[in-house]
């Protein structure tokens, strides 16, 4: 099949598609319940992917609300494709499903609804093509990857490992590695002129918004001269003998902090130059660099070598601090090493209640090389193998890689307002994924 078939393909299905995108799966406590650990929306996702696999002719299974498999081949290898239904939170506007401009806009269009049905696509058209393959090829779908991936710990505790996985939840050529992922929590106490302070959305993610009140409205005109003088979208207002001081960002994933602008870096050089604040000093210091100069732990600048730190998470309230830290380290380093280094510069209380260790296969692995080979043969695409700042369930699998969508030097579009992607990357993905999971299925058994 060429381009032109894949295309056929990709229109005949895009109802299917927008209609997957429409449902708001986004995890949702208030809603959940035993049979729906991660509320009523992702579980609608569950069903509504239930449905149409079963009216395909795929074997399903579930598990218990967690995940669920669907399946076709035989024989004792098994090779799994790894995807999730659930989506981060959005604006409802993300959720108003259209194409425009030849992209196809939606919540979940490229992390990763998208890329998921061409994958259950292109397994369903070889089952038709091979109706006796000797290897069982199953796309597992989890409903909590977002937050804490107890969806897919959850489904290989039920059914082991298979031989190998991929996940479309990365980036192109293919990614080969992770660097590992690290959560600190400092708490302390600061005795200052700041009588709140709330900065960030969640820990893993680049400030868009920080703001503060201050007990002293002596220096509002320098504030306003500091915004000017640094080119600072913020805002100053006098209430009740109080200054607010807000301060807009711009959101990216932590792993890839040269794609955003943390408001809350903004704000503490700030408290830090005019009102001398020393916990705000210290924290600039820490944390202003995002590659780890703060804390002695520099590497390199390199999207595939270098340490990554964000201050995701900042709250002050009643002299009472609160923060939360992501961290991305890549091979050779210890995590123990860099708690230490940075407990030796904080002031606050440094604890680490979340470490996923780093993980890498092995370029030359026949299952890796598979997916590498195809890429470039459609592509003519020769970048190198990526090692990612990101987590995906490839932590949960040891042997599994992502494989797109994104490509490695572009800014990705998951978790960001207006997230689209573009009708004709779909197709070539389409194209992509369907002759890679071919030469997996033709693979000789290992």
């Amino acid at each position: 099949m060429d381009l032109n078939d894949f295309e056929k393909l990709f229109n005949d299905n895009l109802e299917d598609i927008i209609g997957l995108l429409k449902i708001p799966s986004v995890y949702d406590e208030h809603s959940a319940t035993a049979n729906m650990p991660y509320g009523s929306n992702v579980h609608k996702a569950f069903v509504y992917m239930k449905d149409k696999a079963i009216s395909d002719g795929f074997a399903i299974e579930e598990y218990d609300g967690h995940a669920l498999s669907i399946e076709s081949g035989q024989g004792k290898e098994r090779i799994d494709i790894a995807c999730h239904l659930d989506v981060v939170a959005a604006d409802k506007e993300d959720f108003n499903i259209r194409i425009e401009d030849d992209k196809l806009y939606g919540r979940g269009s490229v992390d990763m609804k998208v890329p998921m049905y061409l994958c259950y696509l292109s397994i369903k058209l070889l089952k038709e093509k091979y109706p006796e393959m000797n290897k069982r090829i199953r796309l597992v779908l989890g409903g909590d990857e977002e937050r804490t991936m107890s969806d897919l710990k959850y489904y290989v505790e039920k059914a082991g490992y298979p031989a190998f996985a991929f996940t479309p939840d990365g980036y192109f050529p293919v990614g080969i590695g992770e660097k590992g992922a690290i959560m600190w929590e400092l708490k302390g106490s600061s005795q200052s002129l700041i009588e709140s302070l709330h900065a960030g959305t969640q820990c893993n993610i680049i400030s868009p918004h920080a703001e503060c009140v201050i007990n002293d409205i002596s220096k509002e005109k320098q504030i306003r001269d500091y915004f000017k003088e640094n080119e600072i979208m913020g805002e100053v207002m006098i209430r009740n003998e109080q200054m607010l001081i807000s301060i807009e960002g711009l959101a990216a994933h932590a792993s890839r902090p040269w794609q955003g602008h943390s408001a809350t870096n903004d704000l503490l050089e700030l408290l830090s130059e005019i009102y001398a604040d020393e916990l705000c000093t210290n924290l600039s210091e820490i944390f202003n660099d995002h590659y780890g100069r703060g804390f002695d732990s520099f590497i390199s600048e390199d999207p595939d070598e270098c340490l990554s730190v964000n201050l995701g998470i900042l709250q002050i309230k009643d002299h009472q601090v609160y923060a939360q830290v992501d961290c991305r380290y890549p091979y050779g380093i210890k995590s123990t090493e860099l708690t230490g280094k940075l407990k030796e510069k904080c002031l606050l209380e440094v604890s680490l209640p979340y470490d996923d260790k780093p993980t890498l296969c092995d370029e030359n692995d026949i299952y890796v090389r598979t997916l590498l080979e195809t890429y470039q043969e459609i592509t003519h695409d020769y970048s190198k193998p990526v090692v990612s700042g990101g987590v995906s369930y490839a932590k949960v699998f040891g042997h599994c890689v992502s494989y797109g969508p994104g490509k490695n030097d572009e800014d990705s579009l998951a978790h960001q307002k207006g997230e689209y992607i573009p009708i004709n990357e779909c197709i070539r993905m389409f194209m992509i994924y369907y002759q890679a999971i071919e030469r997996l299925i033709l693979l000789e058994e290992r």
